[in-house]
């Protein structure tokens, strides 16, 4: 049932009328359109990117406000968005632009050396594994790749500008790095 107010000869509705019209308040304005049913049609396409789009939000879920890591970040972040914005837009435009080159990400951090020490890690800061039963891909988005993914923004932001993420472990190859380098990162997490 649709709320109806009307002070001083302004009108003002909010809710829905049958299935026929919604009546709301948008941006100081009274909008009024027709009612249409929500539908999640939980695809195996729209599963995919909920799994990027889910798991790379919880990957900087370790990353305290206050961390150097974070100050980073926020250097390389335009203004208006959030430093963990940020990541998932420059990761999925440069990385998980689809379902194939998110598994050939998924491959290539399971192929590296130090792949056990940042599934340790991970756990360690409380990433968890993200999965959907409604995706396409064979692969759900672990908490090792999402860790490894915090490390590899990093390292990308170091080399796009020397100026930002301009310490260890960043300034090393991500491909050459091994536990003590995680630990590093993880140092970047806590409140400073």
């Amino acid at each position: 049932m649709a709320k109806v107010t009307g002070p001083l000869f302004s009108i003002e509705a909010r809710g829905k009328i049958a299935d026929a019209m919604v009546f709301f308040p948008w941006k100081g304005r009274n909008i009024v359109r027709e009612w249409k049913a929500p539908s999640n049609p939980q695809t195996g396409a729209q599963g995919d990117r909920r799994i990027m789009l889910g798991g790379l939000g919880r990957a900087g879920g370790p990353v305290a406000k206050t961390s150097l890591y974070a100050e980073y970040a926020r250097a390389v972040t335009p203004s208006g968005q959030t430093w963990l914005s940020e990541l998932v837009r420059y990761m999925m435009v440069t990385y998980f632009d689809t379902s194939a080159h998110f598994t050939d990400h998924d491959t290539e951090e399971g192929a590296h050396g130090a792949h056990a020490d940042f599934g340790v890690r991970a756990q360690e800061v409380g990433l968890a594994h993200f999965n959907l039963a409604y995706k396409a891909m064979a692969t759900q988005f672990t908490w090792s790749h999402q860790l490894y993914c915090i490390a590899k923004y990093g390292c990308d932001m170091y080399i796009k500008d020397n100026l930002k993420f301009a310490t260890a472990p960043y300034t090393k190859a991500l491909a050459t790095w091994v536990d003590s380098d995680i630990v590093l990162l993880l140092a970047d997490f806590a409140v400073i």
